[in-house]
């Protein structure tokens, strides 16, 4: 299998990305990461589902406080 990569061409639009700015952006990021990772061989099957349920919990855990907040 050839090895693919990535590379940056430009950025637009450059600005902070944090969990109150833009965190569906962060958190789809997050996961295309771990896809990678695992795909590389870096996590096992195993590692890659334990940070995908951490990720995802992160994920219900703050929709759950949104909801909470007045």
């Amino acid at each position: 299998m050839a090895k693919r990569q990535a590379k940056l061409d430009r950025i637009e639009h450059n600005e902070p990305i944090t969990r109150e700015s833009n965190y569906e952006f962060l958190y789809q990021l997050q996961h295309a990461l771990l896809l990678a990772l695992r795909e590389q061989g870096r996590l096992s099957p195993m590692q890659h589902r334990h940070a995908e349920e951490r990720l995802k919990k992160q994920r219900r855990d703050r929709a759950k406080r949104k909801q909470e907040e007045p």
